[in-house]
């Protein structure tokens, strides 16, 4: 037993000995963590915009607001990108991890806002699409080979804007989720990386 607990108070002060950096070396984990955050989020914003864009192409409406958004967005993350590889201290690197935040919370926001409006505009329009494409899909699966659905020809009763707007609030709700999953979680991570640098500078101060 007695070299079992020798065992064990070698172990924790080879452990402790390993967790020991330095202040550069934080510094620059910290770093490349974050700009490894930032390469992740360009991916993931160039994703969203190329599945809005097939949406825009199916619906025939092309989204010049969201496309300018994500430029916008685009050229303010590589700005802050660049200021991050670019930083020499670790201040300069909490401030641009703060804006990074607030960029990423400022676009999710805005394109869930965008998202919603659009859909109460064109909700009208929108259940008349959901019916003749359902009635179409009806037509082909039963062999008929008759010409797509106009739109503009349906009449929604209540039950029809009903349905729809139920499969409306769960496509916000998947929306929200996967939202939650990709910018929220590099929120949580950029978040992480924020309490680290600040918890350095109050021990190193």
């Amino acid at each position: 037993m007695e070299e079992l607990e020798l065992l064990k108070k070698d172990w924790n002060r080879e452990s402790d000995d390993f967790k020991e950096y330095s202040e550069n070396e934080i510094y620059n984990m910290i770093k490349h963590k974050s700009v490894s955050i930032t390469k992740t989020l360009l991916i993931i914003g160039l994703i969203e915009v190329i599945l809005w864009t097939l949406y825009g192409y199916l619906d025939q409406q092309f989204p010049y607001i969201r496309i300018a958004m994500f430029l916008v967005f685009t050229g303010s993350i590589i700005f802050l990108f660049n200021r991050m590889k670019t930083g020499q201290n670790s201040i300069v690197l909490m401030k641009n991890i703060l804006n990074m935040r607030k960029l990423i919370l400022g676009y999710a926001g805005i394109s869930l806002v965008l998202a919603i409006i659009d859909s109460i505009i064109h909700f009208d329009h929108n259940t008349r699409d959901f019916m003749a494409g359902a009635r179409d899909g009806w037509n082909e699966g039963h062999g008929s080979n008759t010409l797509s659905t106009n739109p503009e020809v349906m009449l929604p009763s209540f039950i029809n804007y009903f349905v729809f707007g139920i499969c409306l609030l769960i496509g916000f709700y998947l929306l929200y989720v996967i939202y939650k999953k990709t910018y929220g979680k590099i929120l949580q991570d950029l978040r992480k990386n924020y309490k680290e640098l600040s918890r350095h500078e109050e021990t190193a101060a």
